[in-house]
């Protein structure tokens, strides 16, 4: 299900969200005001579609609350995940100038809030406003640099280092020592069998590495190790 209308919060101003959005951090009072009337808020419940793959990329979508997967599937119907959108990040930004189309498909991963701001609006502002542009440019490498780790992940043939760098690849994007993960999600993302997930976690769980708190949560209780074992060559 989703709902889409003007924010309450950027309409009046009360709460300028938009200063924790790395690319507008450090705009004037005045000029935030102007892209908060921009925004269209979407709110969305987990499993619910965002943009599909193939459709008209016209918008920029901040993340707002909650997060967002990025997924594709196979030809069989398999989900892989490539990559998870937290709150500050954002998607369509290397879109803007280019008329495209999504190349993954955008899928609420838990409840999800989104600020969506159409390219040609967005566009208009940048042209008064072009730091927007350069942030969003920076914001672009540090995600190709994550796109390089995510290659190295995948052709790591030791099956516990590669989901060890995953888990704590996640824990530096989210600050949290509470990962909120299905074995699903960890197999979509490494390309792994449920079992295979089910079997190494168990490993990391026996060794005091991690503990399962429930469906869909892991906690870290050593950090050093699991940060040692991503990094040993």
């Amino acid at each position: 299900m989703e709902t889409t209308h003007q924010c309450s919060f950027c309409a009046n101003g009360s709460e300028p969200c938009l200063h924790h959005i790395p690319i507008f951090q450090n705009l004037e009072n005045e000029q935030i005001q102007e892209v908060q009337r921009l925004i269209r808020q979407i709110e969305l419940v987990p499993g619910s579609v965002l943009f599909r793959e193939g459709d008209r990329a016209d918008s920029l979508y901040l993340v707002r609350k909650g997060s967002l997967k990025l997924v594709r599937y196979g030809s069989d119907g398999s989900e892989y995940i490539l990559d998870t959108l937290f709150p500050g990040d954002f998607y369509g930004g290397d879109q803007l100038f280019l008329s495209s189309v999504a190349r993954e498909t955008g899928v609420a991963a838990e409840p999800l809030g989104i600020c969506m701001i159409k390219a040609e609006e967005l566009q208009h502002l940048i042209l008064q406003k072009p730091e927007i542009a350069l942030k969003s440019m920076t914001y672009l490498n540090a995600k190709l640099d994550q796109y390089r780790l995510q290659v190295e992940m995948l052709s790591t043939s030791d099956i516990q280092k590669r989901i060890c760098m995953y888990l704590f690849e996640r824990y530096r994007k989210t600050g949290s020592t509470t990962l909120h993960l299905t074995q699903d999600d960890i197999g979509s993302a490494l390309h792994l069998t449920k079992e295979t997930v089910n079997r190494k976690l168990s490993s990391l769980k026996d060794e005091g590495i991690l503990r399962v708190e429930g469906k869909g949560k892991l906690k870290i209780l050593d950090m050093a190790k699991l940060e040692a074992i991503s990094f040993e060559s």
